[in-house]
């Protein structure tokens, strides 16, 4: 059996080469760390490991013992936290992550869906068959400027204020408004899922009073030639961080076996990869709100849009990502 001297000196240049490639590792940039030659990382991690092990049943000083399991430490970091580019890691999210988490969590994003969704279909047929309806829902101020953007005779699609904004600063107005409108649902789902309902029912029942009023009045043809082309990402985005905060309701109302806190924290980490993805699709709204819903074009080919895009983030929740059955 080697004393400690001698297997120092028995593998001191191994251990050396690994520190040395962990060093090259941890200092070079992001998009530099592909170029450095790591492909003896895993057998040197892997003796490494066979080291340490062998240090501490042969009782070896905790000198020794500590510097290889800080080794160790270091070498799996580097091993298992860089997959690759962050490009390859957003397609892995965009084609697999996301819609799978959608997929796990499909009876909570069904309640929000129906928490948002049915309040809207219920107000907008009920403002627009009794538009008076609509200002105890809004407000006179609210329905006012909603008439305002969307008369034909005026100046449309443009908020209050914003009727000159070039298309690049209302892209970042809807964003900085609707992906705020998300988190807020997400985050509000801490009072016990309660602050993630109220404001998931709200915002169904404003965008339903809208949409019901404005075509009551005469002015569906405006707003209805506007709102197709985004109307499925930013709608979806929304409920999607409804969904997440829901999650984050049940873990304070229904923790099971679990502590409050470690229900909180498990649940927070499978709904991130929801509003995280609702993120995007908030942010993919605020693209076409901004660059294609203004554009003058025949209502048809709108609505014809908007179904298409409709039907393309349905069957990719529904079939994107799953794994394919192979014969036996």
């Amino acid at each position: 059996m080697l004393n400690q001297q001698a297997f120092e000196s028995a593998h001191r240049q191994e251990w050396k080469d690994l520190e040395a490639m962990l060093d090259a590792l941890e200092s070079a940039r992001f998009w530099k760390r592909r170029q450095l030659n790591t492909t003896q990382l895993p057998a040197l991690y892997a003796a490494l490991c066979q080291h340490h092990a062998m240090a501490v049943s042969r009782g070896y000083s905790h000198v020794l013992t500590d510097r290889l399991q800080g080794l160790i430490q270091r070498g799996h970091q580097q091993l298992y936290r860089y997959k690759g580019n962050w490009i390859q890691l957003s397609l892995q999210f965009l084609s697999a992550g996301f819609p799978a988490a959608v997929r796990r969590e499909w009876r909570i994003v069904a309640l929000t869906a129906g928490l948002f969704f049915i309040p809207l279909g219920l107000l907008m047929i009920i403002c627009a068959f009794f538009p008076n309806v609509t200002d105890l829902v809004l407000g006179s101020s609210t329905r006012q400027m909603m008439e305002q953007m969307y008369d034909p005779d005026g100046v449309p699609f443009r908020p209050e204020g914003h009727e000159d904004d070039s298309a690049f600063f209302m892209f970042a107005y809807y964003i900085l408004n609707n992906v705020g409108i998300g988190f807020r649902m997400f985050a509000t789902g801490l009072l016990f899922g309660i602050g993630a309902v109220f404001i998931t029912v709200y915002n169904g029942i404003v965008i339903g009073a809208v949409a019901g009023h404005l075509t009551g009045i005469g002015y569906g043809q405006t707003f209805w030639s506007f709102v197709p082309g985004h109307s499925a990402p930013e709608l979806l985005g929304i409920v999607l961080c409804g969904a997440g905060g829901l999650m984050l309701g049940r873990a304070l109302v229904q923790p099971g076996n679990r502590t409050r806190r470690i229900a909180l924290l498990e649940e927070a980490r499978a709904a991130l990869p929801i509003v995280l993805g609702a993120s995007l699709m908030i942010a993919f709204a605020a693209i076409i709100e901004a660059y294609w819903s203004p554009r003058d074009l025949p209502l048809i080919i709108k609505v014809v849009t908007g179904l298409i895009i409709w039907a393309l983030f349905i069957g990719y929740f529904c079939f994107v990502g799953r794994k394919r059955m192979t014969p036996r």
